[in-house]
């Protein structure tokens, strides 16, 4: 059989002071006077012995647990959505925080178990909860922050990042660049449909306000003969040059090889800007436009909003605010003249 597991007497011992003092220390007390070089030998002593304080004994004391629970729905994790989940629970780390990620659809309908084993100090949303879910967060005292990405019925995306914000950029710069003629091409992603779904909406609706005609789109499986077959239709409506707003970066890179096939030129003929300014926009032959995200803004804002109801003071920044999206201009879009 393994060892006892320490105690917060084990650390006051080999420390040389009372528990009270140990807990003191360990539990980041300031309204109690412990002198520093107190504090850095009961912490010296904890580091060096090993000593793991109870989650939960920490909770019952706070009043609150240290877990920020992001509770991701059944999407795509990758490229900019990882990369904003990544900067939240590293600034959430700046509170002292763990930061916990959730993802795919088991939790939805069974958030209660998950709470019974987590000790929260809030609970972090992208997506509306189901009305189980939320008697769940209401019946454990637990603090939700919505994040939402998308748009709902009656529930618009808070976060500055929306879908149309994003197609909207990259219209505004095919426009600005002399194409006339608009699409928008999306490749298949079962996991990520609800954000192609949004984008080609927002695509209709922007183009509309924007009075661009004939506006088309699509949505098709991710490969080079079904890009390549959408491409030469649209192609064959118009002799005039063509400017498509592409999903991602792959997808964008997915029409110019289809383009490079059909020795189509880019950008004269065919103008095209994708989105997540990924490393194969800049790696693509000619190089890719694509959106640019400021993710770390968007973090910041949604991490502002945890401090907020844990009670923490929002950590200050000096920074410059940046655009919510901005397009790199890059040869594929640089205009048909």
């Amino acid at each position: 059989m393994g060892s006892a597991p320490l105690t917060v007497s084990d650390v006051a011992r080999e420390a040389g002071v009372s528990r009270a003092t140990v807990s003191y220390v360990l539990n980041g007390r300031r309204d109690v006077r412990v002198s520093e070089p107190t504090r850095q030998r009961v912490m010296d002593t904890a580091r060096r012995l090993g000593y793991v304080g109870s989650p939960a004994a920490r909770a019952l004391r706070s009043g609150r647990g240290d877990v920020v629970l992001l509770l991701v729905p059944d999407w795509e994790v990758s490229g900019q959505l990882e990369l904003l989940l990544e900067e939240i629970g590293r600034l959430v780390a700046e509170y002292g925080l763990v930061c916990l990620r959730y993802e795919g659809e088991h939790w939805q309908g069974s958030l209660h178990k998950l709470l019974s084993r987590i000790s929260c100090a809030c609970v972090v949303t992208f997506d509306p909860l189901n009305a189980d879910d939320v008697q769940a967060l209401e019946s454990a005292r637990v603090a939700q922050v919505s994040a939402r990405l998308l748009d709902h019925p009656g529930l618009p995306h808070n976060t500055a990042i929306g879908q149309s914000t994003i197609v909207a950029a990259q219209i505004d710069h095919l426009l600005e660049q002399g194409y006339t003629r608009l699409a928008y091409l999306a490749t298949e992603e079962p996991r990520g449909r609800a954000f192609t779904t949004a984008r080609v909406a927002a695509f209709h609706d922007i183009c509309t306000s924007r009075g661009v005609n004939g506006a088309v789109s699509a949505t098709v499986p991710s490969s080079l003969e079904s890009i390549s077959g959408t491409l030469q239709a649209w192609l064959n409506q118009s002799p005039k040059p063509l400017g498509i707003a592409a999903w991602n970066d792959l997808t964008a890179l997915g029409i110019i090889s289809a383009a490079a096939s059909q020795q189509i030129p880019v950008p004269k003929r065919l103008g095209v800007v994708g989105g997540d300014n990924s490393p194969v926009a800049e790696l693509s032959l000619p190089a890719i436009s694509s959106v640019r995200f400021n993710l770390p803004s968007e973090a910041k804002q949604i991490v502002a909003r945890i401090a907020d109801v844990i009670g923490h003071d929002e950590k200050s920044s000096d920074t410059v605010p940046a655009p919510a999206v901005e397009v790199v201009c890059r040869l594929s879009s640089a205009g048909p003249a």
